[in-house]
């Protein structure tokens, strides 16, 4: 499950027993990211002031 909220996003829940994707916490700056393998999800925020030009998994 996604969580968004103006400014913010997360993974507020997954099927592990562990939550690691609930432990990533909230995505706050432009260019984040956040996967859950378990969910095959991958979360990113974009907007204009991204930190990054690209991301390899």
């Amino acid at each position: 499950m996604i969580e968004v909220e103006p400014g913010r996003a997360r993974n507020a829940a997954d099927p592990g027993p562990r939550q690691y994707c609930v432990q990533q916490g909230w995505l706050t700056r432009a260019g984040s990211v956040a996967v859950c393998a378990p969910s095959h999800i991958s979360l990113q925020l974009v907007g204009p002031d991204g930190a990054h030009d690209t991301v390899a998994f």
